[in-house]
């Protein structure tokens, strides 16, 4: 059993509300309840939590929003086995950003989370993001040409080029194909 953090003190189990926030942030669009360990002093029937007890709430919240916790955030990084700097460095953000992500002071951004996510799920590459991340001619990096619809029943994969969105030439061929 814990220690009392105050003499006199009463452990106790108490369900806490999480609140889940709308996509914009706007209102709270649900409510879920989290049962924690807690401590009641008795005098004045006050219930505290300790660290414990938050980072479980936080844990919760973060699971519900579908954010990764600092725990998988520094397992990542560590997985991928290099320092907060270059993790910082590969994402291109500060390091004192991955750093404060990493301790849970602070949280990435839903889109940022995003893409953390898709390194985290295996869906996205670190090498690509290094190369991304490394100043210098992108000739290394193949740009990527969508399909061109050319019958109503057949679509062709057109050879790598340099097409770009911007070109006015391909847009017409697109346009009238």
């Amino acid at each position: 059993m814990k220690t009392p953090p105050v003499e006199g003190w009463v452990h106790i189990r108490t369900r806490e509300p999480i609140y889940i926030p709308t996509p914009d942030g706007s209102a709270i669009a649900e409510t879920r309840w989290v049962e924690v360990d807690a401590w009641r002093d008795p005098e004045s029937d006050e219930i505290f939590l300790d660290n414990d007890a938050i980072e479980k709430l936080d844990a919760a919240k973060a699971r519900y929003l579908g954010i990764l916790t600092p725990d998988q955030l520094c397992n990542l990084r560590t997985e991928i086995g290099i320092t907060q700097k270059e993790m910082a460095g590969i994402l291109q953000l500060g390091e004192k950003t991955w750093t404060r992500w990493e301790t849970g002071s602070e949280r990435p951004s839903r889109s940022m989370n995003v893409l953390l996510t898709a390194i985290f799920d295996g869906k996205v590459d670190i090498n690509y993001l290094r190369e991304l991340a490394t100043p210098g001619p992108r000739s290394k990096l193949i740009r990527w040409k969508p399909t061109i619809k050319t019958a109503a029943t057949h679509y062709e994969q057109p050879e790598q080029s340099s097409w770009s969105p911007c070109d006015a030439q391909t847009q017409a061929q697109v346009l009238t194909a």
